[in-house]
């Protein structure tokens, strides 16, 4: 190629890039008070992402982006790595100077005022001993991702991390106590907002139904399952009502406390939830799908006679493999190892379908029989999906314990103890002795009445360690620990969960009778 060649063909690209030069400016043209602007500018404002839309216009943040010439990514990896170095010589001013530099940077990514919020106040707070100073931290990195909601204000991720921070890191810390007497006390933070409603929980409430009302105005919930996002806001009341008791709040205020906790759990049953297979449901309607089952099944049992269905289960039976056929058949306390590992995928053969079923039907019964064969079929699935979503949450605990608290024997039972605790805690032994008893045995009336409550750990736990402080108190006392004991299956499930052994001579045990038959007893 000669010079003239190339010449020419610089002069024909710079044509090109000149002619381009037009249509680039028209699409890229900004929105003003008098155009929509470009396409681009059009297409950033239908799908909400230009910077007015997303959140505030910072000016800094906005020169600090042009000052990079385009490079932003390098100077936000440089800003981390120094970020980093700062903290690992716990240089926290220059640490926090780093931190304003990166959200100035990158504003619009949630995900940094997230993380750099969570180090804030998990990992920058307890590197001080005093618990004011972890506290402060604490705020800090909550005030740190308020700051990027003026940024990011239609993002449910971030107001509901705000709001499960306050919630959860206040409320679960070991410094709990403190943290939540700061809280309270805390002008700055919570401004004008009155004293009785200044508690962890539900300010974090407050931030947690932000989010909720972002996600309702169609804004998607990512990084996070459905049903766990709706539930945030429920558990903040429950944990809420918890911590009054467990504080000495009992009476009104505490029934009151779990009568709004038990009217959120009714309204997240009435909610509609997407799940993992994009089919919607109400964890309140699995009782409803079950009954349209057993009705489906009930009809499709009168039209498929029993004969029918005792020829496919033989059927069934008869192709199974010769080892698989001994384990279905053997007695169970007389399966192998291998047999109960068989067992499993061989039920799984063995089970008759409502269609396989529906299909064998012979006559003008099979469409009968196909359309109840389709009912059962559906309704065993939406219930199916709702059993799954309500394990994620511990609906039937939850639901039970908000149905429980607010009665008069519950909040009875946990005041006695309380005393007793603080008794035991202050010395006073005989004190504590009496309201041992008299809570224990309340207790006994509680479980008697709800003995799914035997079933968790969150119940036993807290009963267990009350327990052993009366086993202390009476060891104190010179008396010796009563058998049988009011609440040997508290201990004997709370064995169970944790795989202990009780304390010798208390193996076998049974609970008193109670009510009229304990009047009875000697």
């Amino acid at each position: 190629m000669n010079e003239r060649q190339r010449f020419t063909r610089k002069i024909v690209y710079a044509c090109v890039i000149a002619a381009l030069l037009l249509p680039l400016s028209w699409l890229s043209q900004p929105e003003t008070t008098e155009s929509k602007g470009g396409m681009l500018a059009q297409m950033r404002a239908a799908n909400q992402l230009s910077q007015a839309q997303l959140g505030e216009i910072d000016p800094a943040s906005e020169t600090i982006k042009l000052a990079t010439l385009g490079m932003r990514g390098v100077a936000a990896n440089v800003l981390w790595t120094k970020a980093n170095n700062y903290k690992k010589t716990e240089d926290w001013v220059g640490y926090s100077a780093a931190l304003e530099q990166i959200a100035k940077l990158q504003p619009n990514v949630v995900s940094v005022w997230i993380f750099l919020g969570w180090n804030l106040t998990h990992n920058v707070s307890v590197e001080f001993d005093d618990f004011h100073d972890r506290y402060y931290w604490v705020i800090r990195g909550i005030n740190y991702r308020q700051e990027g909601t003026k940024y990011n204000r239609d993002s449910p991720r971030l107001l509901s991390d705000i709001g499960w921070t306050i919630a959860q890191k206040l409320g679960r810390a070991d410094e709990k106590v403190q943290f939540r007497r700061l809280f309270r006390e805390d002008d700055d933070f919570n401004g004008s907002r009155p004293l009785a409603q200044r508690d962890n929980w539900l300010v974090g409430r407050e931030w947690l139904m932000k989010a909720e009302q972002v996600a309702a105005r169609g804004v998607a919930v990512r990084g996070e399952r459905p049903v766990l996002f709706h539930s945030h806001p429920v558990m903040c009341l429950v944990n809420y009502a918890e911590d009054l008791e467990e504080e000495g709040t009992f009476g009104e205020v505490a029934k009151n406390a779990w009568r709004k906790a038990a009217a959120s759990w009714a309204e997240l049953s009435n909610r509609d939830l997407p799940t993992l297979s994009n089919v919607f449901v109400r964890l309140g309607d699995k009782e409803i799908y079950d009954e349209r089952s057993k009705k489906a099944q009930e009809e499709l049992d009168r039209l498929a006679t029993a004969d029918l269905k005792e020829k496919f289960k033989a059927e069934k039976l008869a192709s199974l493999t010769t080892a698989e056929r001994d384990a279905y058949l053997a007695p169970a306390d007389r399966r192998t190892t291998q047999q109960n590992e068989l067992l499993y995928a061989v039920n799984d053969k063995m089970t008759i379908g409502h269609i396989d079923l529906a299909e064998r039907v012979p006559g003008e019964n099979r469409a009968a029989a196909l359309k109840a064969a389709e009912e059962a079929t559906f309704a065993d699935m939406m219930s199916n999906l709702i059993n799954i979503e309500r394990d994620v949450v511990y609906y039937h605990y939850w639901m039970l314990r908000c149905q429980i608290e607010p009665e008069d024997s519950t909040l009875e039972a946990r005041k006695l103890i309380f005393e007793a605790d603080r008794a035991f805690t202050a010395a006073q032994l005989v004190k504590a002795s009496e309201l041992y008893d008299q809570g224990m045995k309340k207790w006994r009336e509680v479980l008697d009445a709800y003995p799914a409550l035997l079933k968790d750990a969150s119940t036993t736990d807290p009963l267990v360690d009350s327990i052993n402080h009366y086993r202390s108190v009476l060891h104190q006392l010179d008396e010796k620990f009563p058998k049988p004991f009011v609440l040997q299956d508290v201990l004997e499930a709370d064995a169970t969960f944790h795989g202990l052994p009780l304390p010798e001579g208390e193996q076998g045990s049974e609970a008193p009778p109670s009510g009229d038959a304990a009047k009875a007893s000697p």
